[in-house]
């Protein structure tokens, strides 16, 4: 029958054993540091043509209100 190990009140956290127990880092997927990837390049087009609308909207209501 397998060893069983201590299991804190979180479940979720990684046990560490031996001598360099506190020079182990996290594996990258835990850490909360990690930077997303970046947006495809469809989403970042998408995203300048959103903009170019709303700035050509904001345009049209300046040009309206001013004239």
């Amino acid at each position: 029958m397998p060893e069983q190990h201590d299991v804190d009140e979180r479940h979720d956290s990684i046990l560490i054993e031996g001598d360099d127990a506190d020079h182990v880092f996290p594996p990258p997927e835990l850490d909360a540091f990690t930077p997303e990837p970046a947006p495809p390049e469809k989403a970042r087009n998408v995203m300048w043509l959103a903009v170019a609308i709303v700035v050509v909207i904001v345009l049209v209501v300046l040009w309206t209100l001013l004239r």
